[in-house]
């Protein structure tokens, strides 16, 4: 299976081979084949309202698919790109293309030849699998442009593959190969399906030669490819595969930024002081404080909703600690600083919030910020609006891999919760209160993923210092046929239900 990186419309993956890589962007796949499982995982893609695709019936006068004549203007030899010793010319991409584009559409005629016609229902989207799979192949066969960049994409995927192979001298086991085709031709429960597979491999190269213009030994280097490729990937996804996580702390942290101040703060932690409190007085960390309760320029309108007197608030003069008011939220206090009116004379107001869960603890708060302490300390210590107010220092569970890696080397060497630090790490001084540790066991999924990620990024890297495009050419050359009546005499628009257009007067 490929996904391809290097056209901006990826959104389908192609072809034979395991050259996993990433889009720069979100794309919702549209599978074409895919031969690493017994049943292939199709999209949800819709056929054109103009689908292409052979007739029911072949007419009296059907001959076998010639190949159209290459147009004389164009320099097959010409080469198109290079990856270490290995060059692609415009003749070899034109007929990877139509090797591509046939096998697209044999692979259509295989999955009608296996579930029947009566049992294709396009109408159903999500819930016909050979339909949700025939839609996807004519989506994808729909657009040439697109389909030519992503076999180029193949292309380069494959020589990067294929070059590191030799370089590591591994080797192609027979039996793979042969899996590769009993998969390819749908064989898997045939009595023998290594004997079939030899008695239709052969019927399948004719063909694909014919329609392609691809020699047997190229058709065949597509599967030694696909096999290299799933051979290759768990060795380098091993290699280079960052794991996930199996140990997680539930911590607390705190930044300073001097030493002294550090100190200080590890002290009023030992005397038994919150961890909230103190990290909102000494840590420098904004996560930690928030806005330190700041809302910025509100008007009556955009006050939180269900306080009894907002115009109170609006009215306090600027520098004043509000008398506490309930809304559905809790208690909120206000500290009121510049005033201004807006374009249509409105009142606002620069204002701070805390929110608290009770009256007295609202009145005790209001008190203290009227004697001075630090209304933003005050929020970040105890407002319950996180988004105004800051985490408090609470950073919930986190990987060693997400702390600083002096605090990964710190927590690797321990197995006691509780207090560590003053650690002078690139943020500042900081303390680290551990609460709790835990282990996850990283799913299969979550394994591969990691693997096949490595995978993506090694190839994008090795594409990125080996490839040398040698000329554009195959841009404006990419080849529409075939799509050959032959292939599949009873696939027809008539028989998918398919929209046929109405011919313009």
């Amino acid at each position: 299976m490929i996904i391809s990186l290097r056209h901006p419309s990826c959104a389908w993956f192609a072809a034979a081979i395991l050259l996993l890589s990433g889009c720069g962007v979100p794309v919702t796949p549209e599978v074409i084949q895919d031969t690493r499982s017994e049943q292939t995982q199709t999209a949800l893609a819709r056929p054109s309202a103009t689908p292409t695709g052979p007739t029911r019936t072949p007419t009296a006068t059907s001959t076998p698919y010639v190949r159209p004549t290459e147009p004389a203007a164009l320099d097959l030899d010409q080469p198109i790109a290079r990856i270490g010793d290995q060059t692609i010319t415009l003749s070899q991409f034109r007929a990877r293309v139509r090797y591509e584009r046939f096998a697209a559409l044999d692979e259509a005629r295989r999955i009608v030849e296996t579930v029947g016609l009566q049992a294709i229902n396009f109408t159903a989207q999500g819930e016909n699998r050979a339909a949700d799979r025939l839609a996807a192949i004519f989506s994808t066969l729909a657009n040439s442009d697109s389909f030519g960049y992503q076999v180029y994409d193949i292309m380069l995927r494959e020589a990067v593959v294929r070059a590191e192979f030799k370089a590591r001298n591994l080797s192609v086991p027979q039996d793979e190969l042969d899996g590769y085709w009993i998969r390819r031709f749908n064989l898997q429960i045939a009595p023998d399906p290594r004997a079939a597979m030899a008695k239709e491999l052969p019927r399948y190269l004719e063909q694909a030669v014919r329609y392609s213009g691809m020699s047997e030994q190229d058709v065949l280097a597509t599967a030694e490819s696909f096999v290299m490729a799933t051979r290759l990937q768990p060795i380098i996804g091993r290699e280079r595969a960052a794991q996930p996580a199996v140990l997680s702390f539930r911590v607390k942290r705190l930044i300073a930024a001097t030493e002294a101040e550090a100190q200080q703060a590890k002290a009023a932690l030992e005397a038994g002081e919150p961890f909230r409190s103190v990290a909102c007085r000494f840590s420098i960390d904004p996560a930690v404080r928030g806005q330190g309760g700041a809302l910025g320029f509100r008007s009556r309108a955009t006050l939180p909703r269900g306080l009894p007197e907002p115009a109170a608030i609006l009215e306090a003069e600027s520098g004043s600690i509000t008398a506490p008011q309930q809304s559905p939220l809790g208690w909120h206090i206000f500290k009121v600083g510049a005033k201004r009116r807006d374009a249509d004379g409105e009142q606002l107001a620069e204002l701070a919030m805390i929110v608290v869960a009770s009256r007295a603890q609202a009145e005790e708060i209001a008190a203290r910020a009227r004697q001075g302490e630090d209304f933003a300390a005050l929020a970040c210590q105890f407002s319950l609006d996180s988004a105004s107010a800051g985490n408090g220092g609470d950073y919930g569970w986190l990987s060693a891999e997400a702390l600083p890696r002096e605090w990964a080397r710190t927590l690797a060497a321990s197995t006691e919760n509780g207090l560590y630090g003053v650690l002078r790490t690139s943020a500042g001084y900081e303390l680290l209160l551990v609460e709790e540790r835990r282990f996850n066991v990283p799913s299969p999924q979550e394994l591969d993923q990691a693997v096949e990620a490595a995978f993506s990024a090694w190839q994008a890297e090795r594409l990125a210092v080996d490839l040398t495009e040698l000329s554009d050419a195959w841009r404006t050359a990419i080849p529409s046929d075939p799509l050959p009546r032959q292939i599949a005499p009873f696939l027809s628009e008539e028989a998918f239900g398919l929209p046929t257009p109405v011919p313009t007067p």
